[in-house]
């Protein structure tokens, strides 16, 4: 089970906790390659390596090391204790934290912040802005409610109807923490610097998203 969470379909997200951008996305399973395949998109759209913080799911650290890991070689790899001359390490300047999360009766016991990679503060460890945009999945998208009727069929419609409406967040939809003047409030994009304006239904779907990867 090293490599399997549960059997459900998984929505991965991530989101830059200063801008609220939605950054990348990947639709599967609660797997360790679905994990691996997430953290290499996100690593696509990455000039450089952020701090990482995740839920308690143990496949991040593996994902993470087979993205951004380094070959360290042993002096001595014949002494009996190790297998191989070669083992992946995370490389500098990776941090990495994860808050892990006992619940036993649908109640939260208890929540450790744990710094996994790097030096990492305690009090930058929090999953509240993700947290909150599930939320705002499940309130905003009917396929995503719960104890509904409307929930997707196919993965492919699930993709689609998801994927457009993460281009309607990042650019069209003005984000209430984004104060800025003239507009009142701006939109994850706009904060992110990728836009200067608030986008149009219209100029969301002609634009050839299908040029950029997800």
């Amino acid at each position: 089970m090293d490599s399997v969470e549960d059997e459900g379909t998984w929505i991965w997200t991530a989101i830059d906790s200063e801008t609220k951008l939605i950054i990348a996305f990947h639709i599967g399973y609660r797997y360790l390659r679905d994990a691996e395949i997430m953290i290499k998109k996100l690593s696509y759209k990455l000039e450089n390596m952020p701090l990482f913080v995740s839920d308690g799911l143990h496949y991040y650290k593996s994902a993470l090391l087979k993205t951004y890991g380094v070959q360290k070689k042993y002096d001595n790899p014949y002494d009996g204790r190790h297998k191989s001359p070669l083992k992946t390490v995370p490389p500098e300047g990776l941090r990495y934290g994860k808050l892990k999360k006992t619940v036993k009766d649908g109640r939260l016991l208890k929540a450790e912040q744990i710094s996994v990679f790097g030096k990492v503060e305690k009090s930058e460890i929090t999953t509240s802005v993700v947290e909150r945009l599930n939320l705002t999945f499940r309130q905003e998208m009917n396929r995503f409610s719960r104890k509904t009727i409307g929930g997707s069929k196919k993965r492919c419609d699930m993709y689609y109807h998801f994927g457009f409406y993460v281009r309607y967040y990042n650019f069209c939809r003005p984000h209430f923490s984004h104060k800025i003047k003239g507009i009142r409030y701006g939109t994850p994009a706009m904060v992110a610097g990728v836009t200067d304006d608030i986008w149009s239904i219209r100029k969301l779907l002609f634009f050839p998203f299908r040029n950029y990867i997800n």
